[in-house]
């Protein structure tokens, strides 16, 4: 019964470690201009924010916690507005 208590407690705190989960086909959708909320309402919270030269940074970061396997999203705002919206290429699926 402890072994099984561990083991559930481990994939507990693996699944709780996935971060921000989105998808490459919303992140397509997020245009340069965007505000804030309108970039949220697409992708939902970011997962780290970060200022720096008067620049706003969200960083979304999504691991599949079977494989491990990593993707990250960063989009820089000024004055509220998206200004560093990369192309995603079309290899990249979700």
């Amino acid at each position: 019964m402890r072994k099984l208590l561990i083991i559930l407690s481990i994939i507990t705190l693996t699944a709780c470690a996935t971060g921000t989960p989105f998808k490459w086909a919303d992140a397509r959708k997020v245009e340069k201009g965007m505000t804030t909320t309108q970039v949220t309402s697409i992708l939902g919270a970011p997962m780290q924010v970060s200022t720096a030269n008067g620049l706003l940074t969200y960083v979304w970061v999504s691991v599949d916690s079977l494989t491990f396997a990593s993707k990250s999203l960063r989009i820089d705002f000024k004055d509220g507005k998206a200004i560093g919206v990369p192309d995603i290429p079309p290899e990249f699926k979700d």
